[in-house]
C-alpha cells in the first residue's frame, strides 16, 4: 500500500474513531465545523464548475489523494493540478452539484470526514446525459482553512 492511501486511510480511521462521540462533553463545535465544511465543499463545487482551476486548488490539502474513477491515486499539488487542468476540465459537463449527506468531525476539531450525493450534467452533440453519484471526503483543518485531504468518488447509473 502506497504511504499517501495508507495516510488517507489513517485520517478517516483518526476522524471516526477519535472521539466523534458525545458532543456535550467536547469543546469542539462540530455543528460550526461541520457548516464550515460544508460551505468550503460546496465552494470547491463551484469552482470545478466555472473551471477555475486557482480556485480549486485554494481547496487542496497538500498532501492530498484523490481517487476519480478509472484512475489510478493522484496525489500531491503539483499532480492535483494536472489532472484538473489536463482530464477533468476537459469533461463536457456543464453542471456539478454536490449535496453533503454527514459530516463526522473528529474531537480534536481539525480533522472531518463528509459523506455526499452528487450530480453531472453531461452534454454530448446537444444530448443532455445526467450522471448521479457519490463522494467520500476527509477535510483537515491547515493554517486556520479547511483543506481537502483526500476524497474518491463514482458514478451511479447514468440517465437521460
Amino acid at each position: 500500500m502506497n504511504r499517501y492511501l495508507a495516510l488517507a486511510l489513517l485520517l478517516v480511521a483518526s476522524a471516526t474513531l477519535g472521539g466523534c462521540g458525545d458532543l456535550k462533553s467536547s469543546s469542539v463545535d462540530t455543528e460550526a465545523i461541520a457548516a464550515d465544511i460544508r460551505q468550503a465543499d460546496q465552494a470547491l463545487l463551484q469552482a470545478e464548475e466555472a473551471r477555475n482551476l486557482e480556485g480549486v486548488m485554494e481547496f487542496i490539502a497538500p498532501q492530498a489523494v484523490f481517487q476519480p474513477p478509472g484512475f489510478p491515486p493522484i496525489v500531491g499539488l503539483e499532480a492535483i493540478r494536472q489532472f484538473y487542468d489536463s482530464k477533468w476540465f476537459k469533461l463536457p459537463f456543464t453542471e456539478i452539484s454536490g449535496t453533503p449527506e454527514s459530516i463526522i468531525v473528529g474531537s480534536s476539531g481539525d480533522l472531518a470526514f463528509l459523506d455526499g450525493r452528487s450530480q453531472m450534467v453531461v452534454e454530448i452533440s446537444g444530448e443532455r446525459t445526467v450522471a448521479a453519484g457519490k463522494y467520500l471526503g476527509v477535510w483537515q483543518k491547515i493554517s486556520g482553512k479547511w483543506k481537502l485531504a483526500a476524497i474518491s468518488w463514482s458514478a451511479n447509473e447514468m440517465t437521460r
